[in-house]
């Protein structure tokens, strides 16, 4: 059973072929996307605004191919952490039962399809500050 399989299960979906595989293309086109925008840091200044540019026209075609899916994808940066949140914290167990808990950063999004989570994220929290 993939890694996949075992999310949508644990949320009680069934997820078709087609929406499993966009899901996972989301997910790593989001990445490509993240180290992208970081990389444009060491872009020379002359090119800078033309790749981000690019960046911003994949990020809102990646938002119209899953919105005509009734899909979306959902980061958590910067959010108060919530146990019904459709994520998995990698560094969960140095927080368990603390409520000051907020997303330091989004390692992977979710994959929300009308209205339900059908691939979970994975996230690193930070104590509130």
């Amino acid at each position: 059973m993939s890694e996949l399989d075992g999310n949508a299960r644990k949320l009680g979906t069934i997820m078709t072929d087609s929406e499993e595989t966009m899901a996972r293309l989301a997910v790593e086109y989001w990445k490509l996307l993240r180290v992208l925008d970081r990389a444009l840091d060491s872009v020379p200044e002359d090119r800078r605004e033309r790749y981000a540019s690019q960046g911003r026209y994949a990020a809102d075609r990646l938002d119209e191919l899953l919105r005509d899916r009734k899909m979306s994808v959902q980061s958590f940066d910067g959010m108060d952490f919530e146990v019904n949140l459709p994520v998995s914290p990698v560094n969960g167990d140095e927080f368990q039962g603390r409520t000051d808990v907020v997303v330091a950063r989004t390692i992977e999004p979710a994959i929300i399809a009308d209205m339900r989570p059908v691939l979970m994220g994975k996230v690193y929290l930070a104590s509130k500050e």
